[in-house]
């Protein structure tokens, strides 16, 4: 099986890896999708991905097409049906499929594409559905603890296809989304470069940072740094913004109307960035800002921002990582609620004083 697929992937004209979701699993599949460009530039890379993560993927010179299907969380946004894409797979006639990312859906995906070689991780449900499974990215990488981008290249470490660094994540930004920030900060008085972004969302509670909290870091930030400061949520996130807003001294930017393209153009227009464990925070590294991260619940080793000069303020109670639906410890989620605003500001001050910005305490 493993000699099969090593000769598959070296004579393979095209690829077809299928993702789906969500933010955090996209951004870091991008340093596959470059190892596979540097070790065969001529290989079409294709990706399936749901509509609300295209922009990770678009404008990618790795990726040679964005198949895009309808997301059930997104279902305005434009994309394919899945039989619509089920039959767009089938007419490119892929010669191998690498679903990333386990479920029933991307199973479906791959099993009916067509595909000689169905490549998935021996951990998943319906393992048998494919006919080459990769083992265990602990076994492969031989160590205890591997990185959610180390493991995207367990196949390519395991076949010995490449034994290139595993390079960072790298999102482009589209000239449309350009355009519009630079009219946004034309509008607000802001200069690129001349601003801290801070995105206080999280998809979990127990990697939520209070709100309380970011409103004194964003005024002690001003206070101190003389930078203005821009919150940005998804507009579903809009009252944490709301709530934050309530809770300063200060006047600042609240945008929650940024569609992810636009989100990124301003995380890369950001002096720095701060936030909780979250998307957003690895496009904030994909993109590569200075990061300072609030770390909750999570397992820091296979998920802290990967590729960027970062700084990320944690606790170091025993309990960590779980799973992060519950706080079977505490009841209330200690490992993030507890963190002082003392110590995110030190580390905002000296991620700003690294990139020469006058910050004095």
């Amino acid at each position: 099986m493993q000699e099969r697929a090593r000769r598959a992937l070296q004579k393979a004209p095209r690829l077809l890896l299928v993702r789906l979701r969500s933010l955090g699993d996209s951004i870091l599949t991008l340093p596959l999708v470059e190892a596979l460009r540097l070790w065969r530039p001529e290989l079409q890379t294709d990706i399936l991905v749901e509509a609300p993560f295209a922009p990770v993927f678009r404008g990618n010179p790795a990726v040679h097409e964005v198949l895009v299907v309808r997301s059930r969380n997104a279902p305005n946004m434009a994309g394919w049906t899945r039989l619509q894409g089920i039959l767009q797979i089938l007419k490119r006639r892929y010669p191998v499929v690498l679903d990333l990312h386990g479920g029933t859906t991307s199973l479906t995906f791959s099993l009916l594409s067509g595909a000689r070689l169905r490549v998935g991780q021996e951990c998943y449900r319906h393992a048998w559905a494919y006919n080459v499974r990769i083992p265990p990215s602990s076994f492969v990488w031989q160590r205890p603890k591997v990185h959610t981008a180390e493991h995207q290249l367990t196949l390519l470490r395991w076949l010995d296809l490449s034994r290139i660094e595993v390079p960072p994540a790298k999102i482009y930004t589209s000239e449309e989304s350009r355009r519009a920030a630079a009219d946004r900060l034309r509008k607000a008085g802001l200069a690129p470069g001349a601003y801290i972004l801070v995105h206080p969302t999280a998809t979990l509670f127990t990697k939520q940072w209070p709100e309380k909290n970011f409103a004194q870091l964003s005024d002690m930030l001003a206070q101190h740094c003389g930078l203005p400061v821009v919150f940005t949520s998804a507009p579903r996130e809009a009252q944490v913004l709301l709530n934050v807003g309530k809770w300063t001294t200060g006047s600042y930017f609240y945008w929650s109307d940024l569609n992810l393209d636009e989100l990124f153009t301003m995380i890369e227009g950001a002096r720095l960035f701060v936030g909780n464990d979250s998307g957003p925070t690895h496009a904030a590294a994909a993109l590569g800002r200075p990061v300072v991260v609030v770390w909750g619940s999570s397992d820091f080793k296979a998920w802290h921002p990967w590729g960027t000069d970062f700084e990320a303020v944690r606790s170091d109670l025993p309990c960590i990582p779980c799973p992060g639906y519950t706080c079977a410890a505490f009841g209330a989620p200690k490992c993030v609620l507890d963190i002082p605003v003392e110590r995110v500001f030190e580390a905002c001050r000296r991620q700003l004083e690294r990139s020469a910005t006058n910050c004095t305490s």
